[in-house]
């Protein structure tokens, strides 16, 4: 079954927002084998938003849209959609009494308003689904072989409905369609070039299972994607392409799907009973941030020392006066005994500094924006790394997080392995 996803809302075109939503109904749909070809992304004008799903109807089997079924104005997703497929509105007091509970829990026992009530008009023989996490209700309508369902646009309610309501529906209704089953696997020390030399032949002589490669902020994903009856047989024809990639790629620190190199971390400190800390400055806790993301991590991780300004580096982390009058705050000389420093603090095993120019302004010739200095204390001594990252500010710090956790890993795994 081929699908678009239309997306509406003008804060998506403007920018003001991310659109999460289609890149989560992309990845779900395609795991009980629905073929998402479009994403199409359209303001709130009438007008547009009719041609749009014209569109889409036109070109494809099920056009599922999200956003535009709030009780505003601006919200015509809905009443547009029933025109298309020739379904009026009609009121519907289990819809209407519905939202007026969820306002009166929600709300303090406010009345429900006049605007809200136009979220009990519903298209006239359409399937409706529920909101167990919202007001607005979805909506499947079908009509001469084409099926077009309303989603809400905040993402936890469309979350909620797409697990709770459309997927059963669409199970139901049509059936599995199969299965797509993909595995990402996450290089943080080679470039896409490079990858892309040693995995060529296998992207030229693919069928199914298929190989793409990504840039992403920090590393590169490579993607396997297989396509089946079943997810076991999908799964069955991704196992050879894995284990050759993974083959062509020994040597090098990788993750697998959603798994990040925060979690590679707990994996390894866990093995060798190893407690870790950070110090920070240009990251301003981001580090701290990304190992705390994984469940588990006051296992291991102590804590992590915001030291901004040189008075906190010398005072909380014992930063030399001396080295931070000759070298600076942003030099290898600072970022090791930051890291030394956090050891000390907080009496671990490992700990890992960052020092740098985050930007926009700050940089010279010879200290550029985005350089930083990150700084790895452990039981085999201090070492020192330098990049320069590219992008704005909160790109820098990004990267420059992911890469500091990436050298932690980077030096246990090699003097463990020399051990």
């Amino acid at each position: 079954m081929l699908v678009e996803l239309v997306t509406t809302g003008s804060e998506l075109l403007l920018g003001e927002i991310t659109n999460y939503n289609s890149a989560y109904l992309s990845k779900k749909l395609n795991e009980i084998g629905y073929s998402v070809i479009y994403h199409t992304t359209v303001g709130d004008n009438p007008q547009r938003m009719e041609e749009a799903l014209k569109v889409a109807l036109s070109r494809v089997d099920l056009v599922i849209t999200t956003g535009g079924l709030g009780p505003t104005q601006g919200d015509m997703t809905k009443i547009i959609g029933a025109r298309l497929m020739g379904m009026p509105l009609v009121y519907d007091d289990a819809i209407a009494e519905s939202v007026r509970q969820w306002v009166c829990i929600h709300h303090g026992g406010a009345a429900m308003t006049e605007n809200q009530k136009r979220q009990a008009m519903v298209p006239q023989g359409a399937v409706l689904f529920d909101n167990g996490a919202g007001t607005a209700p979805g909506v499947a309508m079908q009509q001469g072989g084409k099926t077009l369902v309303h989603l809400p646009g905040p993402p936890t309610e469309m979350r909620w409905m797409y697990e709770n309501r459309l997927k059963p529906w669409l199970l139901q209704t049509f059936g599995s369609q199969g299965c797509i089953a993909s595995r990402y696997i996450k290089i943080y020390d080679l470039g896409e070039a490079f990858i892309e030399e040693q995995l060529m032949d296998l992207v030229q002589g693919q069928s199914n299972p298929t190989l793409a490669m990504y840039a992403r902020p920090g590393f590169v994903e490579v993607r396997l994607t297989a396509r089946a009856d079943r997810e076991d047989q999908a799964r069955e024809l991704l196992a050879p392409l894995e284990q050759e990639v993974r083959r062509r790629l020994a040597g090098q620190i990788v993750t697998f799907d959603d798994d990040t190199m925060a979690h590679v971390l707990g994996n390894i400190v866990r093995q060798g009973g190893y407690s870790v800390s950070a110090a920070e400055s240009c990251t301003g806790g981001l580090v701290g941030s990304l190992i705390t993301d994984v469940p588990g991590a006051s296992d291991y991780f102590r804590g992590s020392a915001g030291t901004y300004c040189n008075e906190m580096k010398e005072k909380i982390l014992g930063v030399s006066h001396d080295t931070l009058e000759t070298y600076t705050a942003v030099s290898a000389q600072t970022a090791a005994e930051m890291a030394d420093g956090s050891r000390r603090l907080y009496g671990t095993d490992l700990a890992v500094s960052t020092t740098g120019i985050a930007g926009p302004g700050g940089g010279t010739p010879d200290q550029p924006v985005g350089l930083v200095y990150t700084g790895i204390s452990g039981p085999w001594g201090t070492v020192t790394h330098r990049d320069v990252y590219h992008g704005g500010r909160a790109e820098v710090k990004r990267r420059a997080a992911l890469r500091a956790i990436y050298y932690l890993v980077h030096y246990v795994v090699n003097h463990t392995k020399k051990a």
